[in-house]
């Protein structure tokens, strides 16, 4: 059996996790950028979209859970009250990418 880990071991192991998802955003967002690229000012045939929803996802499963962690630490305590962020932020985001999606596919069809 494992045994639990104290506070240290818990805070490098957290500091690591950390260090590791940020390497991984950045190098996403590389990728992303140089697929970008290759789309729009090189004779490349097909986007390759993988890059961006993996890129997408991972930033919105970690900005949702870190909402959905905040509130439930609070949830109890009568002192804070907040606003319902997560809906709000839900709206947000599907603007942003509804705009984003916009762009892209008028730059596509008028690529042609």
């Amino acid at each position: 059996m494992k045994k639990p880990l104290d506070e240290m071991e818990r805070s490098i192991k957290l500091k690591s996790q950390l260090f590791a998802y940020r390497i991984t955003m950045i190098l996403l967002c590389a990728w992303a950028l140089y697929e970008i690229y290759l789309a729009l000012f090189t004779s490349a045939q097909q986007f390759n979209l993988m890059p961006v929803i993996v890129l997408t996802v991972a930033s919105n499963v970690q900005y949702f859970s870190e909402l959905v962690l905040k509130r439930k630490m609070v949830l109890g305590d009568e002192e804070y009250k907040e606003s319902n962020k997560i809906v709000r932020a839900i709206i947000t985001i599907l603007t942003i990418l509804i705009i984003i999606a916009s762009v892209v596919a008028f730059i596509f069809i008028n690529r042609n």
